[in-house]
């Protein structure tokens, strides 16, 4: 398989989002045309139109037939369902994958490399706001918080989830064949000793907490550095060390069911937390950062807890526009 790498200074089309998404459609349309001869043939001569209205849109149709090329030579779930005909939200997700290698020129492998494919090609993936339950193949469970994304990974020797992106919550099952269960980060890993507990990126590494059971952190470099936790202990790990961090938070686990507990917390800790649930910026004006905020908020509306803020805190909600909230003193 060849890797398309079209350059992208002078001789390169500048192709917008909106050509990119046109070529992604039609390229989609063909692979599913009709089996009607006319109908196949309308479909064909108004595709040539389009390709023939302007260079930029010929070069888009380029660079999605070499993407197409060089997905059909890799076996990965995501690009199985690209050429397979997915369902609505791997369709959605398979849609914007195409179009962001029409616009970057379709230099699929280097995509490949980034964190961003890694989310889109990941096995399991929960959209922005969602919480995902999941049967595991061994009878346990998994819950996958917003914008999360796993690889599961099952063999004859241990049973493996990748953290991909985001937060999850295990719930873990006897195995018959007794091996191992295992979550991998990218910064080390957490073995399950019977046990329910979550895992979540964070900027200064993975944060662990413990619901029942033991869990053993390993930091990917140093596995030396091992810590053991217990049922109620939250911990937290880099590639070089691991660490206790203390007792759990009476709320600690309450995301898996919907819901924002918080118990005097910061407000602009509690904006940040709540704005991993819905799109665009969340922010807080300084001078009210430091107001506390208690109680349990769901997150399924997130606009319903930013009115109840209001009624709690002498704050007013500001609405630039959807995406650009600001909460300000009343």
């Amino acid at each position: 398989m060849q890797a398309l790498h079209e350059p992208a200074g002078e001789g390169a089309e500048t192709i917008s989002t909106e050509v990119a998404q046109q070529a992604v459609q039609w390229w989609m349309t063909l692979r599913g045309a009709p089996a009607s001869a006319s109908a196949s043939a309308r479909q064909r001569a108004a595709w040539q139109q389009w390709r023939a209205q302007s260079p930029v849109h010929e070069a888009a149709w380029q660079r999605i037939e070499s993407v197409g090329q060089q997905m059909a030579g890799i076996s990965l779930p995501l690009a199985r369902a690209t050429l397979a005909g997915p369902h609505a939200q791997r369709r959605r997700r398979s849609v914007q994958l195409l179009v962001g290698l029409v616009v970057a020129g379709g230099s699929f492998a280097l995509l490949r490399q980034t964190p961003t494919w890694r989310a889109w090609a990941a096995d399991e993936v929960a959209a922005l706001g969602e919480q995902r339950r999941l049967a595991l193949p061994d009878g346990g469970a998994i819950v996958l918080n917003t914008g999360s994304a796993i690889n599961i990974r099952y063999d004859s020797a241990q049973r493996v989830v990748q953290l991909v992106r985001g937060e999850i919550l295990v719930q873990t099952a006897a195995d018959a064949q007794r091996r191992p269960f295992i979550v991998e980060t990218a910064l080390g890993s957490v073995r399950a000793l019977g046990t329910r507990f979550t895992v979540r990126e964070r900027d200064a590494g993975v944060s662990v907490e413990v619901l029942q059971g033991a869990v053993m952190l390993t930091p990917a470099q140093a596995p030396q550095a091992a810590q053991r936790l217990q049922a109620g202990e939250q911990g937290m790990f880099t590639s070089l060390r691991a660490q206790s961090t203390g007792a759990l938070d009476e709320a600690a686990g309450a995301w898996a069911d919907g819901m924002l507990v918080a118990s005097r917390m910061r407000l602009d800790d509690f904006l940040a937390e709540l704005g991993r649930y819905r799109r665009g910026r969340l922010g807080c004006d300084p001078a009210v950062a430091h107001l506390l905020v208690s109680g349990a908020y769901p997150l399924a509306d997130t606009d319903r807890v930013l009115a109840a803020l209001t009624s709690a805190l002498a704050v007013e909600v500001h609405f630039f526009s959807r995406y650009w909230v600001m909460v300000r003193p009343a």
